[in-house]
């Protein structure tokens, strides 16, 4: 208890009937029905001490009544030491507010700083340093070089146009060296930015903080990458200084009021910190204030321990490529697949690495129709690595988004933040454990030839140069042949069917390999890549998704009569709201079964406008569980609806797309002219009752299962790791040679033998026969 109590300074008091007293603070009232409490309050000036405030109210209340009443006051926070000393003797009532609200008392020493400025900074410097000094905030002016040589001593500040100059990567090693936690900001630009504190061994260092930032400027990397470039007057900005930033982007604007704001905020926090504030704001933070709208955005620095100056590089770089699969029980199976906990768990351990700035996210969005509380769809951006300068492809990148979706909201965040995630984790950064060699050296016992993977046929490859032209056919773009005796990097994968390694094409496996940009032998895409609470939670979803686009594939290009699915059979509220919902907005809506030899049940859900553009719209599900697939099949469904969901004045769709392919599947594709989109009329639709229960809810058990289900078809299934270690999700590029992508790869194997040896064909057909419309997404 305090020695001599006073109530904070920060409160308005009001004591209304002799006993209910009101304390009012900025954002918050308390309010505290007691007499003595009542009778205590004119008494808590500070001048007073504990027994002798009892003493006062001794004619009229017990010792143990006041006691009472003081520790009611204490444990709410609403008591401070009044018996003050030094500087916080000589703070007036006003200023005396401002530490309480902070549950702080001045410290009698001043927080000191050594202030470095670099680039455009510079300029500002002097002002900065007044308004610290104003703030009571020591300043020692040095300069970047003086900071470098001689670590150490009052708390380094050093003022940025730039959170990527080159000249932080020096004073970053140097600081690590010796221990110095160090603060970096700009007071520059329309945002001011303010931190991180970084202090060594306790949050990320600034490789740290520049290897998101850099993730994080795409259209930076691509100018970097662009050697015909120039600035105004003919020359890059500062381009001298900016040589080693590979996403350089200095901001220069300023103005006096910007930097008072800049200078006060940082200001204080320094003397919070100095009073003993733990945890503070900046503490591994950046905070971003935008003058414009006044937004204030926290993000957080996310420690890397795989950092080449802070951590251990090796982590990654000679991680074995072992995949052990544990018991795991699913104990959340009712939406989005077999989890080991509820995806409200798995977004609060996540959410921090959603920022613009520092994100491996870079954004959350809902992208439903209209807030309809059925249909729940959220995107979640997320950067790639170019592999060369092309100007489309970085214009794809900068809208690329992740899609989620789910029977409820918090489920269709979460599906969108581990599809980012994954996308981040599978981006090249030349850490990973590769061997580097031919085809031809390695041999097919060791390696995986790319065509069995990618799977083009002859006939494709010979006219690649033509169909790549066109624009249209950006999704389905054909590679040249594979050299086999040209040395590339070779990922290193696990077998799950003979439990061995194998070697797997980085440039499949990665977004952005090198290798691409010398030797284009494939395209990479996301197929089998999955995220997951845990391994064996990502290896489910990639083997699923491998299951579902070759089941696709076969039923798409094919064409194929497949039975339907009677919805009704479920006597599911979703589905009967569901089916609600859709006809409310003039659209039919059912369900495919696709299921192939590899007995994974696997669903098409269709839906068409009841219009002369029918804007057909179908989404895909497989798992082992039946009605897991086919939820997943009907909310892929809802993920696509928002781009055909809004009208004109003369009811014709607005398109949230600009995609060609798209578009001409929107505008001319028919049901009436193709009838494979429908069920068949001739074979009674299935139930739940005529797919076998899966007979255990083990994530490991469920993957063995699916593992031997593809072995009896002949099918290798191999798991390439790609978990990166600041994150909390298991990452995971399933590989299974053999089965088919949806998208246009024509060459033998599955696409014609499976229609064949399941009864639906007679006999293959032949390439040019196969569907002319390719799947647009």
């Amino acid at each position: 208890m305090h020695t001599q109590p006073r109530l904070k300074a920060n409160y308005q008091v009001e004591v209304v009937d002799g006993r209910r007293v009101f304390l009012l603070a900025e954002g918050k009232h308390f309010v505290l029905d007691n007499p003595v409490v009542a009778a205590l309050v004119p008494l808590l000036d500070g001048s007073h001490t504990v027994m002798d405030l009892v003493a006062r109210l001794a004619p009229v209340v017990g010792p143990a009544q006041s006691f009472a009443a003081l520790r009611t006051l204490e444990a709410g926070g609403h008591l401070a030491e009044g018996s003050l000393a030094g500087a916080a003797g000589a703070l007036d009532e006003a200023e005396l507010a401002w530490w309480d609200i902070h549950e702080l008392t001045p410290s009698d020493e001043p927080a000191t700083v050594q202030l470095a400025a670099v680039g455009a900074a510079d300029a500002v410097a002097a002002d900065v340093r007044d308004g610290l000094l104003r703030a009571g905030v020591r300043v020692q002016s040095a300069t970047v070089d003086e900071l470098s040589a001689q670590p150490g001593g009052a708390l380094p500040v050093v003022l940025v146009d730039d959170y990527l100059d080159p000249a932080l990567d020096g004073l970053n090693r140097a600081f690590l060296t010796a221990e110095q936690p160090w603060l970096i900001a700009r007071p520059l630009g329309r945002e001011l930015w303010l931190g991180p504190l970084l202090t060594p061994g306790s949050t990320g260092c600034w490789a740290c903080l520049e290897q998101r930032i850099t993730g994080n400027r795409q259209v930076e990397r691509y100018l970097a990458g662009r050697a015909d470039r120039t600035g105004a007057g003919g020359r890059h900005r500062d381009a001298e200084r900016r040589a080693g930033a590979v996403a350089a982007h200095p901001v220069t604007a300023r103005h006096p009021a910007a930097v008072q704001v800049f200078t006060g905020l940082l200001g204080a926090e320094l003397v919070r910190r100095q009073s003993g504030a733990g945890g503070g704001t900046l503490d591994g933070r950046l905070v971003t204030i935008d003058l414009k709208t006044l937004a204030v955005d926290e993000h957080q620095l996310i420690a890397q321990p795989q950092c080449r100056r802070c951590g251990d590089p090796a982590l990654v770089s000679q991680r074995s490529p072992k995949v052990v699969l544990s018991p795991a029980q699913a104990s959340h199976t009712t939406d989005g697949g077999f989890r080991v906990q509820p995806p409200q768990q798995t977004f609060d351990r996540l959410s921090k690495h959603i920022s613009p700035v520092l994100g491996a996210v870079t954004v959350l969005s809902a992208h439903d129709v209209g807030g309809n509380g059925v249909t729940y769809s959220f995107t979640a951006g997320h950067n790639f690595a170019m592999v060369n300068d092309n100007m489309d492809l970085l214009r794809r990148n900068l809208r690329g988004q992740s899609g989620g979706k789910g029977r409820t909201e918090i489920q269709a965040k979460v599906s969108a933040i581990c599809e980012a995630v994954e996308r981040y984790c599978a981006v090249w950064r030349s850490d990973e454990p590769v061997v580097r060699s031919s085809f031809a050296a390695l041999g097919a016992g060791e390696a995986v030839h790319p065509a069995d993977l990618l799977l083009f046929s002859d006939r494709q490859q010979a006219n690649a140069a033509a169909w790549n032209a066109d624009p249209a056919n950006r999704l389905h773009l054909v590679p040249e042949p594979f050299d086999q005796n040209r040395p590339i990097d070779w990922s290193r994968a696990w077998s799950l069917t003979n439990s061995t390694e194998r070697l797997v094409p980085a440039g499949i496996a990665w977004y952005g390999h090198p290798d691409l940009a010398e030797h284009f032998y494939c395209v990479g895409d996301s197929n089998g890549s999955a995220a997951g609470n845990t391994i064996e939670e990502a290896v489910l979803q990639g083997f699923c998704e491998l299951a579902e686009r070759d089941a696709v594939a076969i039923w798409w290009y094919n064409r194929l009569r497949r039975r339907g699915f009677d919805l009704a059979s479920l006597d599911d509220p979703y589905v009967r709201t569901l089916q609600q919902f859709y006809a409310g907005m003039g659209r039919d809506i059912w369900v495919l079964d696709i299921t192939t030899d590899l007995g994974i049940p696997t669903f098409v859900a269709g839906s068409h406008r009841d219009h002369a553009v029918q804007d057909v719209m179908v989404g895909f599900g497989a798992h082992p569980d039946a009605r897991t697939a086919l939820f997943r099949a009907l909310t892929e469904l809802n993920q696509f609806l928002p781009f055909v969901d809004q009208r004109d004045d003369d009811g014709n769709t607005i398109y949230r797309t600009d995609d060609l392919e798209t578009l001409d599947w929107c505008r001319t594709a028919r049901v009436e002219d193709q009838p494979w989109l429908l069920p068949d009329p001739g074979q009674p639709p299935a139930t739940l009752a005529d797919f076998a229960e899966l007979g255990t809810s083990d994530l490991a058990d469920t993957v063995q299962w699916c593992v031997n289900r593809a072995a009896e078809v002949d099918v290798e299934v191999m798991v390439l790791n790609q978990t990166r270690p600041e994150i909390e999700l298991s990452v995971v590029k399933v590989l299974a040679p053999g089965l088919r992508h949806f998208w246009r790869r024509l060459g033998p194997g599955r696409l014609y033998d499976v229609p064949v040896a399941m009864g639906w064909r007679a006999e293959p057909l032949d390439e040019s026969a196969l569907n002319p419309y390719s799947v647009f997404f």
